[in-house]
């Protein structure tokens, strides 16, 4: 009998409270989530009391503060959270690096006569850019004159001149460096076939 009542007494002195700090909060989305909160108090009260008069020899306590890892234990789970943390490093590095040499490469390609670009990026240890390495391929040039099977320059000399690399180079250097904000990275371009 003591047991019911002292469960009628928890029960009314939580609805006594839930009752004021109802009136209390204002009209809103907040409301619901009290009225869940004091919900699990009742069940909390009415549960208690049963499970101690059911389990009056068997105790609830579960003491993970108190939980102990041996040396040998806690070098394992070191070591283990360490390779981990590697894993994750190396394939972030990995991703960024294939980000910034795809982006690096379109960015090139939107230079005028630039046809196909393939950058390779140097990464150091802190995960910074060292360097970018871009090689380039340009569009035919309007000097060829097309015969037949063979290609014959009007020009007499290269389809691309060694100036308009010089601009085109220039151009991607200028385009990466302010759309990436890189201002002391060595960024090489090199001419497929040339």
């Amino acid at each position: 009998m003591a047991v019911l009542a002292g469960m009628v007494k928890n029960v009314l002195v939580i609805i006594i409270l839930a009752s004021f700090l109802e009136v209390l909060l204002p009209e809103g989305r907040v409301k619901p989530f009290v009225r869940f909160a004091i919900g699990l108090f009742i069940i909390i009260a009415v549960l208690n009391p049963i499970l101690n008069a059911l389990f009056d020899k068997r105790e609830f306590e579960i003491n993970l503060w108190d939980y102990q890892v041996s040396s040998e234990q806690e070098r394992e789970i070191l070591e283990k959270g360490n390779r981990i943390n590697r894993q994750i490093a190396i394939s972030t590095e990995t991703g960024i690096k294939e980000k910034m040499e795809g982006q690096v490469s379109a960015v090139a390609m939107l230079v005028p006569g630039v046809k196909e670009v393939k950058t390779s990026a140097t990464i150091n240890d802190e995960g910074g850019l060292n360097k970018l390495d871009l090689i380039v391929r340009l569009e035919e040039s309007e000097h060829l004159q097309k015969g037949g099977d063979t290609n014959v320059f009007l020009g007499g000399g290269d389809a691309t001149t060694t100036k308009d690399k010089k601009q085109i180079e220039e151009k991607i250097r200028g385009v990466i460096s302010n759309l990436y904000s890189f201002e002391d990275l060595k960024i090489n371009v090199r001419f497929e076939g040339g």
